[in-house]
């Protein structure tokens, strides 16, 4: 994807979610932007994925990993990936 949409991508993210966050409100915010997210108990990393589809026959994902504190209160690091997109 271009350079420009992982920039939209950073800029999405970064209105959404910061580090120092209450956990729980970052994945609000993620949901309510469309995200999903793999909250599972067991790990204090969280990928949280949407997918965009285009007119042209191909379908981007593009996600964002958040690390918390070892509580699962508290983001810690927010880091938004770069935007992968198949054909169909």
């Amino acid at each position: 994807m271009s350079p420009k949409e992982n920039a939209r991508l950073q800029s999405v993210v970064a209105k959404n979610v910061s580090p120092g966050m209450p956990f729980a409100t970052a994945l609000q915010n993620l949901h309510k932007s469309g995200f999903s997210c793999d909250d599972r108990p067991a790990t204090i990393e969280v990928t949280c994925t949407r997918s965009r589809q285009s007119l042209l026959p191909y379908a981007c994902i593009q996600r964002v990993n958040l690390m918390t504190d070892s509580s699962r209160t508290t983001v810690t690091t927010v880091t938004p990936m770069p935007i992968a997109c198949a054909g169909l």
